[in-house]
């Protein structure tokens, strides 16, 4: 079955393999996990296996699967919603359809993917199906904390917790891909701290790749503002990335914490020891943790909405200041 080429992850698979098998099929289960740890896929291949009316193969070719993958299923049911929140009305559609039995076998199966975005009264409204779900429904929900549910959810759901990859893990799932240089992936590996959505986001995007290297030109050079000014230029452009680049920035300060202590072989951005290892020598450790204990509030403040512009001459100073 499609849960046989999911890599990691490998107590849920188990987990997912045995309720189809045993046919010991609950009425809700909720994946949760951060956002880009693969919760649609598993939920997904889940999905398909719970549908299949034959051998439950990878190569199953029964009326069920091949629908399945054509998105034709008629059994298998994704709310979509093209708001910012998932509302009542969605919910509504969906239980008008768990009113009609399956199609091809047993089951039917319905997908809210980003549940996290149902509103209260959305939540309350599924409720009603989760107290009484005719035999034949499945609800499979992804969301990034289960706490987003109503307990009355919660109760009535399976946790399915999704947890973040090994560096090899990772490598498996980007590697026959992306066609990425050892040291870049390296940094990509330890940067999206085993999240796999977040690596696809560095790799394909690109803006993660060109903010580092402007970053560490600063680092290297602090004094020059040809360099200041093309990395604030790059932030007033992608308001969205100040949290990266606090996530970069931050990285290096605890890198040159690690490379003070003596522990070079856990460093984040090993392909820029030298600068690392500069910075450091420069900077004690008080003032290392001060520099990130300042960019922790500063993101706070960001996202507290604070005047944008200012912020970024804030964190361009603190950059400089090392």
């Amino acid at each position: 079955m499609d849960l046989d080429r999911l890599i990691g992850q490998q107590a849920l698979v188990s987990q997912l393999k045995t309720i189809i098998e045993k046919n010991i099929i609950g009425h809700a289960y909720a994946f949760t996990g951060p956002e880009g740890i693969g919760k649609r896929t598993f939920a997904l291949a889940f999905a398909k296996g719970l549908l299949c009316s034959a051998n439950k193969s990878e190569s199953c070719e029964c009326l069920s699967c091949r629908t399945f993958k054509e998105n034709t299923n008629p059994d298998f049911y994704e709310v979509v919603s093209e708001k910012a929140s998932i509302g009542v009305d969605s919910i509504r559609e969906m239980q008008n359809d768990v009113a009609n039995r399956p199609s091809y076998g047993n089951h039917k199966v319905y997908f809210i993917d980003g549940a996290e975005k149902m509103t209260t009264q959305a939540q309350n409204c599924l409720l009603k199906t989760l107290e009484e779900p005719p035999e034949y429904t499945i609800i499979l929900l992804s969301v990034t904390s289960f706490e987003a549910f109503l307990p009355t959810i919660q109760s009535r759901s399976v946790n399915l917790r999704m947890n973040t990859y090994s560096e090899d893990e990772m490598k498996k799932i980007l590697c026959p891909i992306y066609d990425i240089p050892i040291n870049e992936l390296e940094f990509i590996l330890k940067f999206s701290r085993g999240v796999p959505g977040n690596a696809v986001h560095m790799i394909e995007e690109g803006l993660v790749r060109d903010l580092r290297t402007k970053i560490f030109s600063l680092l290297e050079k602090r004094d020059n503002m040809n360099a200041a000014e093309d990395l604030r230029k790059s932030l007033m452009d992608n308001k969205q990335e100040v949290t990266t680049a606090l996530d970069i920035i931050i990285s290096v300060f605890r890198d040159c914490l690690m490379q003070k202590q003596g522990m070079e072989y856990r460093l984040i951005n090993s392909d820029k020891k030298d600068i690392i290892k500069s910075i450091a020598k420069l900077n004690s450790n008080s003032v290392l943790l001060d520099k990130i204990d300042a960019l922790e509030k500063m993101r706070y403040n960001f996202k507290s909405n604070i005047n944008y512009q200012l912020g970024i001459d804030v964190l361009l100073l603190e950059v400089q200041e090392v």
